[in-house]
């Protein structure tokens, strides 16, 4: 999870509606049932479940029922009951996607494992793979340095021959060669001519980020202009808005769907938006001042003044973690301040992750803050992930 600090900027993210509650210990203390939670959140907590009560490294989210985990110099993966798969001669894993997880060996060969943890085919000449989408088919990239497409047969479908590529989506192929982009399906036909300077990903909106030498703007998967080319430093949509970097001001200012201006260009630094906010921020005028942050609705309307000096995403549910001179603490969409209640001083404060922020109190025990502002001791989350995810 990003996390704001001077130059370096954090997503923000939706509204709900906060409710501030007392410390759980061990039992629901929220008028709030647990399964209130979405199932992201359940995931996230089989996730912390898997991490709290084990020797894992690393513990990554779950995609379909499996989350990969690392320890000590082996890799495996865990179910939804925390049941551990080893996958030995295998160095590292992507997550699970059609049932097949792209790894490397540790010879360094890329290869596929299957949801037994058996490795399934390994590709001496490739030097990496990818997972695959919806539809069976996955980018790879030969030793040759060139790119090509594969099915789940693992027949290429299009030889390694394009220099980069933005990954293949939803039948679409962005690529490279010869020093432009383009497109082309799954067969190599070519749907988007091989005349610009760069190309984005396809994005769910079936929207593509192009550049030419006018300059940058959106064509959709057919090439057809849907923002006119002509922005110095456009980037991405999130939730029907775009960030645009002035090149005059050097500063941020927002677009809608449309190519309309919401917002000139009026911040030094701004984030994506997530569930309704931008995260902001202005440098000092005076030497040696700090930069201050604060946050903006998607039309450019001030939410909360630039006071911080960091400021992270919001929460689904409302909260975010934000800092003064005096340190870190949680805040409320309105700016109310949050203090966990907890029997012990809290040590250290992180950003929400999926709906929970991991907090160290001054005695070395870790805990969790939900959306709910429910404090989750080790014991609360291994209570709730059995009970989500009986065995």
């Amino acid at each position: 999870m990003k996390y704001l600090k001077q130059a370096s900027l954090i997503s923000s993210v939706f509204l709900f509606f906060l409710l501030i509650t007392a410390c759980n210990n061990g039992k629901n203390s929220s008028n709030e049932k647990d399964s209130s939670y979405t199932m992201e959140e359940k995931l996230e907590i089989a996730r912390l479940a898997a991490l709290v009560n084990s020797d894992y490294e690393t513990v990554n989210e779950f995609k379909e029922g499996k989350a990969i985990v690392y320890f000590s110099d082996s890799v495996g993966f865990v179910n939804l009951q925390g049941k551990l798969t080893v996958v030995p001669g295998v160095k590292d894993m992507q997550s699970f996607s059609e049932g097949l997880s792209a790894g490397t060996t540790k010879e360094d060969i890329p290869c596929y494992i299957d949801s037994t943890g058996k490795i399934v085919k390994t590709f001496p000449n490739y030097t990496a793979v990818y997972s695959f989408e919806k539809d069976g088919i996955t980018n790879f990239f030969h030793k040759n340095d060139k790119f090509g497409l594969m099915d789940k047969s693992f027949k290429e479908l299009i030889p390694a021959k394009y220099n980069q590529t933005s990954f293949y989506s939803n039948g679409l192929y962005i690529v490279e060669t010869g020093g432009k982009w383009g497109a082309v399906d799954k067969t190599d036909k070519v749907v988007i001519p091989f005349e610009y300077q760069s190309l984005g990903y396809l994005d769910d909106k079936n929207r593509i980020l192009a550049t030419k030498d006018s300059g940058t703007g959106f064509i959709d998967r057919t090439g057809k202009i849907l923002i006119p080319l002509n922005f110095y430093n456009l980037f991405p949509f999130y939730e029907n808005r775009a960030r645009f970097l002035d090149k005059a001001t050097n500063k941020y200012g927002v677009i809608d769907q449309n190519g309309k201006i919401q917002l000139v260009a009026t911040y030094d630094l701004m984030e994506v938006l997530s569930n309704g906010s931008f995260a902001v921020g202005n440098f000092a005028k005076e030497e040696g001042k700090p930069t201050k942050f604060g946050y903006i609705d998607s039309n450019g309307k001030v939410s909360l003044p630039l006071q911080y000096l960091s400021a992270s995403n919001f929460d689904k549910r409302g909260l975010a973690l934000v800092s003064d001179s005096v340190g870190n603490f949680y805040i409320d969409k309105s700016g109310k301040r949050l203090e966990p209640k907890t029997e012990i001083p809290v040590l250290k404060m992180e950003a929400f992750n999926q709906g929970f922020a991991k907090m160290e109190l001054i005695d070395g025990t870790v805990v969790y803050l939900d959306g709910y502002a429910r404090v989750l001791k080790k014991e609360d989350i291994l209570r709730l992930s059995g009970e989500f995810f009986k065995k």
